[in-house]
This record gives structure tokens, C-alpha cells and sequence, in this order.
């Protein structure tokens, strides 16, 4: 069974008469394990299409599935548990709270979910040390970079050990550098550790990191398939994001 599902997935904004429709039949399965980079110009539907496979927001018509259950089947405090969970998030903004430090920033969603403060502590000091952070535990978020704040950010997700880590061009705030570095982190909890991973890019250097790539055009699935066969292929050349 598929770690994630999305079947015949519309999302209409509006009326119909004066509507926007920016998703328009969406069907995909991710397996457990699998990097999957989505792609596709502005206004496409890529961002929405995230947000309604992390369950933030319903689809119009059709139905996500997680796990195998039906987001459509559990009332808005279940959905809430069950991104709490078992969905990791992690954004271009970083979005840590100033005022904590990167251990306490990871903490967080543990210790909001009943965890014991034993527990909370071990499982922060290990995902701080596979991001390569653990020496900077104890820095507030203003001392730390662009490159660094986004790794806690991805401590933070990994710590409730999700089903499926859903990033939101997570390299869209940092120099070439530090994008080469979470890029590289993100392969590798997939390819070392078997992390399922969705990400929204625009950048076609890091949609290659991914095993696979999907390509959305006008709110429908244009390409899927290897990133390096879809990124080159002569008629998608230059086309990919405006």
C-alpha cells in the first residue's frame, strides 16, 4: 500500500461561474522511501496541491489518503492528530518561534503531543545530530543562518518521526551554498535513513536530487517520472517555472 494517495483530486476557488480551478484531477501514489520532487510553472497548482495531500486544506472533489486513511473520513481534530503525527512540514520560511532555542524549536510539536520529557530529549538530540546541528542546540534562531535554521526547521519535522516529510521549497531562502547542503540532507534521510519525501521546487538543480519528478501544468499532472529524462527532455526545456 502506498505511503500516500491522491485520486481524482479537483480544487475549484470561487463559483463555478467565476471560479478558479486550479487543481483538475490529480491522481498520484507515493511509495514508502521515495523523494518526490513536484515542478511546474506559476499558478500551476503545485503549492495547493501540497497543502491538500498535507491536509491543511479539502480538495473540492476526490480523496487523499495517508496511510490508507481517508482525510475526508476524520473529523478536523482527527486531521488535526493525524498531521501532528504522523506529516513532518517543513517550509521556505523556516517559521521556528525566536524566542526558543533550536533544541526547545524542535521540542515543540513532542512535548504539544503528551511526549515524556525523557523521551522529547533524546529524540531532539538525535535528529539534531543528523542534521548536523547538535553543537548549535542551544543558539536562538536570529544567531543561527538561513542554512542552519532550515536544518533545524527539518530536525523539528523528523523528531515525531512522520510517515511523510511534505517541504514547500525548502531551499527558496538560501544561497546556492546552504541549498546544496539541505538538498543534500534531504537525499540522503531518503536514500540512508527511508524517509518518504514530497517537495515543491522550482529549481531544477534541486528537483534532480529527487528519484522521481512530477511536473504539474494547469492544475493536472503533465510528466511524472526520473528527474533527469523529464528536466532535459527538448520540448520542457526553459519551461519549467516562469
Amino acid at each position: 500500500m502506498p505511503i500516500l494517495e491522491a485520486q481524482d483530486v479537483f480544487k475549484q476557488y470561487g463559483t463555478s461561474d467565476a471560479g478558479v480551478a486550479a487543481l483538475r484531477g490529480v491522481n498520484l501514489a507515493v511509495e514508502a522511501g521515495e523523494f518526490v520532487a513536484i515542478m511546474g510553472p506559476s499558478g500551476s497548482g503545485k503549492s495547493t496541491l501540497l497543502t491538500i495531500l498535507g491536509g491543511v486544506e479539502e480538495p473540492t472533489s476526490g480523496c487523499v489518503r495517508l496511510e490508507g486513511v481517508n482525510f475526508a473520513d476524520l473529523s478536523e481534530d482527527e486531521r488535526t492528530i493525524l498531521r501532528r503525527r504522523r506529516l513532518g512540514f517543513v517550509f521556505q520560511s523556516f517559521n521556528l518561534l525566536p524566542n526558543l532555542t533550536a533544541e526547545e524549536n524542535v521540542a515543540l510539536p513532542l512535548e504539544l503531543d503528551g511526549i515524556a520529557a525523557g523521551e522529547v530529549r533524546q529524540r531532539c538530540l538525535q535528529v539534531l545530530e543528523q542534521v548536523e546541528m547538535l553543537h548549535r542546540k542551544d543558539h536562538l534562531p536570529a544567531t543561527l543562518s538561513g542554512g542552519e535554521q532550515q536544518r533545524v526547521a527539518i530536525a523539528r519535522a523528523l523528531a515525531i518521526r512522520p510517515a511523510l516529510l511534505l517541504a514547500d521549497e525548502p531551499t527558496g531562502n538560501l544561497d546556492s551554498r546552504q541549498s546544496s547542503r539541505v538538498t543534500h540532507l534531504l537525499e540522503d534521510l531518503s536514500q540512508s535513513h527511508d524517509q518518504t519525501i514530497v517537495m515543491v521546487t522550482h529549481d531544477a538543480g534541486v528537483a534532480r536530487s529527487a528519484s522521481r519528478l512530477i511536473l504539474i501544468r494547469d492544475g493536472q499532472v503533465e510528466r511524472d517520472g526520473i528527474p533527469e529524462e523529464i528536466l532535459f527532455a527538448p520540448e520542457l526545456l526553459g519551461t519549467q517555472e516562469d
